[in-house]
């Protein structure tokens, strides 16, 4: 602004001595004679004298009565000339800052910036509305957005966190392309965030002020693409985003500190961690193991759960519909999970029905064989349908890198859990958690290669790593003399493992009774179940699980004695109805999901659902009530759904390793226990 000041002066000035030195040089000057001339009729004719209008030495006065009123009609003009110009000036100067201010984000105001702006863009945006050029404003309102957006590297910013804010911003912009825009003032395209990295660190930017929804659209988007953008563009380390947007970076071993930016002013997390983010103290369950616990079986870098679907993959399916005659199918988007990629396509409404009813000739015509290709509508988008492509490169995830990808907001609602498991993987990247003292029974099945024995490992190994063995106890049942669970009497949390019919219809039939003397003793003390006796400080009553592996193969080998067979049926519906209450939970796993195995009462009083591969349409309606578990893949593989949800999730179980089994077995040692639990 001073520029344009010190200029409007210069001219000013330079009017005002021109014109007293050129029409009057030696008119002294008189204000009231000025305003009295200017309002004056000019002569015809001005004596042009050159002695009249000379200054003569030693007689200054001598001039006042040759100068007349006349003389001062240039003078006065000029001065108001001059005046006019300041105005105008200033005027101009004011709103063209006013519109500077407006158009330019507060971290890019500076003299560099407002000089670009007044002296090039700014008359181009006035000149191109005055004449009705349109294309001049939008071209000029674009160059100087160039001049500051194209500054990737602010000085003092470390080259990597340039990079990351140049991958950050490119992804969010062709994932978000339709959000991130909005029309300017001249009509145009502008963005409403931009991701740029300064000494804040990388953080969003309003170049048109703060918007909220679109904050929340950036938040969802990098918790969930940021680190896997990252990776496939080659930055290393383990990436988070805090609640205010900021993208950090954990210590990584690998690859020594964290970047740093204008020295060390970029937020770090403030305990120690390895390139997760986690810090030692991360729980998953109120009462659970540490990460510290869990980190050295953990693997060193945590693979990603979840990468971008390449979008051949879904023009493909777009592309094959229309070969068989259902045009007009939109290609939504899609995401590639460690099993499947789901596509999700829009379908006119009238095709959509004829379109689900095609999915063994999509299956074919996309090269997965005669497998049929799942597909269901979407949740809380009308009329999008997903279609479930198996991957040509599966993935499989372990229970710890399972635990270590969960979000943070998850962790917060798993410390409410009084019984988390981490039951799959979403195709979303997700790992999907549930209460498993709210299902509070479970039926799962599948045939061999389903992945039922290693999903049953992992969901025990997540119920460990996250309940103390004060509050959980657990008996197996395995008939195969133990062989299904060779790691169970080592487990702190294992009460029994049990091996003959007898023992487990003993069992059953003395916790029918236990039931009976729990209701007794919550009813004396006033409380309602077994929740509520563990919120009011209630020690005495763990959860109990039963967990009863081959089912059928039970069944079978007390075929001979029926009276046994059916005092096991009837115990098992008792507890069924009326043992959640109590803390007494009951898992069945079968390898043949056959109704003359699971009869309808059974079935009835094991309201959630795992469902591993199965052979036929059939198998999956006794599991889930529903066709689908024909169509998965096997190897963990699943569709789960506990007592609250109507529609089966899809995802891939987490396995446990061996070392793992030893973590636990440590874990609660005494020491440690009274540790961290006293």
């Amino acid at each position: 602004m001073w520029v344009w000041l010190i200029l409007l002066a210069m001219v000013g000035v330079g009017w005002y001595v021109a014109a007293l030195h050129h029409w009057v040089p030696a008119v002294p000057w008189h204000g009231a004679a000025a305003w009295h001339a200017l309002w004056s009729p000019l002569p015809s004719a001005v004596p042009r004298s050159s002695g009249a209008l000379q200054r003569i030495p030693g007689q200054p006065s001598s001039l006042k009565g040759v100068v007349g009123p006349s003389h001062h009609v240039p003078i006065a003009w000029g001065t108001i000339g001059w005046g006019v110009g300041w105005g105008l000036g200033g005027l101009w100067v004011l709103i063209g800052t006013l519109a500077w201010l407006y158009h330019t984000p507060a971290s890019v105001r500076n003299g560099q910036t407002w000089r670009d702006w007044m002296f090039w863009r700014w008359p181009m945006i006035v000149l191109g509305t005055l004449t009705h050029q349109p294309s001049w404003v939008t071209e000029a309102f674009h160059r100087y957005h160039r001049t500051w957006t194209t500054a990737e590297n602010p000085p003092g910013i470390d080259a990597t966190w340039s990079t990351v804010a140049h991958v950050l911003d490119a992804g969010l912009a062709r994932s978000l392309g339709d959000a991130i825009w909005m029309t300017g003032p001249d009509g145009g395209p502008v963005r409403r965030i931009q991701i740029v990295a300064d000494g804040d660190g990388v953080h969003p930017a309003w170049p048109h002020g703060f918007d909220a929804e679109m904050m929340q659209a950036w938040m969802q988007w990098a918790t969930q693409w940021a680190e896997i953008a990252l990776h496939h563009a080659g930055v290393p380390g383990s990436w988070t985003v805090s609640d205010e947007g900021v993208v950090r970076r954990g210590r990584d071993p690998q690859h020594g500190p964290s970047p740093q930016v204008i020295s060390g002013d970029l937020p770090s997390p403030v305990s120690r961690t390895m390139r997760d983010g986690l810090s030692d103290t991360t729980r998953w369950g109120a009462q659970g193991l540490t990460w510290q616990d869990l980190r050295s079986v953990a693997p060193n870098p945590l693979p990603l759960l979840t990468t971008p679907l390449p979008t051949d993959r879904v023009q493909e399916v777009v592309q094959v519909l229309a070969h068989l005659g259902f045009p007009d199918v939109e290609a939504i988007g899609g995401q590639r999970g460690l099993t499947v990629d789901v596509v999700k396509i829009r379908p006119p409404a009238a095709l959509a029905k004829r379109i689900l009813a095609e999915s063994a000739t999509l299956a074919g015509q996309l090269g997965h064989g005669d497998l049929p290709l799942r597909m269901t509508y979407v949740d809380g988008e009308p009329g999008v349908i997903a279609v479930e492509r198996p991957r040509p490169d599966r993935q499989f995830v372990d229970l710890v890198t399972a635990f270590a990808r969960t979000d943070p907001k998850d962790r917060q609602k798993i410390q409410r859990m009084a019984l988390p498991v981490c039951c799959l993987v979403q195709a979303n990247g997700i790992p999907f958690w549930s209460d498993a003292a709210t299902w509070p029974h479970l039926l799962a099945g599948g045939t061999t290669g389903g992945g039922k024995t290693m999903t049953l490992a992992g969901w025990l190994a997540s119920l460990m790593m996250t309940v103390p063995p004060s509050q959980l106890r657990i008996t197996l049942v395995d008939l195969k003399a133990g062989s299904s669970f060779p790691w169970a009497k080592q487990m702190p949390h294992v009460d029994a493992l049990l091996t003959t019919p007898t023992e487990v219809c003993t069992l059953v039939a003395q916790w029918v009774d236990e039931a009976d003397t729990r209701f007794a003793a919550f009813a004396e003390g006033g409380v309602e179940d077994l929740r509520a006796a563990l919120a009011a400080g209630w020690t005495q009553y763990p959860y109990r699980m039963l967990v009863i592996d081959e089912f059928k193969d039970l069944k079978d080998q007390l075929d001979h004695d029926k009276d046994a067979l059916k005092d096991l049926e009837r115990n098992i519906g008792r507890l069924g109805q009326k043992a959640r209450g109590a803390g007494l939970l009951l898992w069945i796993i079968t390898q043949h999901p056959m109704a003359v195995a699971i009869g309808s009462t059974l079935k009835a009083n094991l309201p959630s659902r795992l469902a591993l591969k199965v052979t036929s349409t059939s198998a999956s309606q006794v599991i889930l009530d529903s066709p689908g578990a024909e169509m998965l893949l096997g190897q963990g593989d699943a569709l789960f759904k506990d007592s609250t949800m109507g529609v089966a999730v899809r995802g891939q179980t987490p396995f446990v390793t061996s070392n793992v089994w030893h973590v636990i077995r440590q874990g609660w040692s005494p020491d440690i226990a009274h540790r961290d639990h006293a």
